[in-house]
């Protein structure tokens, strides 16, 4: 059986060879070298995006609609865009795979680990017609390989969203920081309350306004409940200490 695995694995990358999404060098769909562009975020308050201990909201920030933190692992740049449009709006399986597993690495050794014990992930949810348009959520397969990789709850069902939108990038910076919270409706019938915390998933964060109003929705029926991120890319900070 061994035999017969690695015969197959040897014919698959000899008739379809891997090449990086970066540089195209032959190898991987991510090689070592080009990981090296994958500009690590500090951990940060993501309102003011000042440095914060364990990507902890400043107080002084912190409003009823806010996140209590959000792991921001990469600066979304032009060396890492290439990629994540690969997975986000043509997913290629295997480059979303190695995405994933790359997160994951950063993310288990990250002081943000500690706040996903007891916690419920819920991937950012879209709409049905871009849903539709795409034929799979790109937030809902990075929340289900950490859920698998993790052995952490998942609820796919729990947020539904109700109202569509324009695509993110073709919105100015004024649209991106309104999301109406009456977007998203929590609709399943799991009992929040057995958990320590919400972690919602999504790939990309800009403003935050989207997370916040799937964290207001939630505080809604469970008004205390800590509600925190994981996101892959965010754009460049200018970064100070608090």
């Amino acid at each position: 059986m061994l035999q017969y695995v690695g015969m197959s694995n040897f014919l698959s990358d000899f008739f379809f060879p891997r090449y990086c999404n970066i540089c195209g060098k032959k190898g991987d769909y991510l090689c070592n070298l080009c990981k090296k562009l994958f500009k690590r975020n500090l951990p940060e308050c993501y309102t003011c995006r000042r440095l914060s201990s364990d990507f902890n909201s400043h107080s002084s920030c912190k409003s009823k609609k806010s996140l209590d933190r959000i792991f921001v692992c990469w600066e979304y740049n032009r060396n890492t865009s290439n990629i994540l449009k690969k997975l986000k709006y043509k997913y290629v399986t295997d480059t979303s795979e190695t995405l994933f597993t790359f997160f994951l690495e950063l993310l288990t050794i990250s002081c943000f680990k500690k706040h996903l014990k007891g916690t419920l992930l819920i991937p950012v949810p879209l709409s049905n017609n871009r849903f539709r348009e795409r034929g799979f959520n790109q937030s809902e397969l990075l929340a289900r390989y950490i859920s698998k990789n993790l052995n952490i709850d998942i609820d796919n069902d729990l947020i539904f969203r109700s109202i569509d939108s324009k695509h993110q990038a073709s919105k100015n910076k004024d649209e991106r920081k309104y999301i109406n919270s009456d977007s998203f409706k929590l609709i399943g019938k799991r009992n929040l309350n057995h958990y320590k915390s919400i972690t919602i998933v999504d790939d990309v964060i800009t403003t935050g306004s989207t997370l916040e109003a799937i964290a207001s929705c939630i505080r809604g029926r469970y008004p205390d409940i800590t509600i925190q991120g994981l996101c892959m890319f965010r754009g460049r900070a200018k970064y100070s200490f608090s």
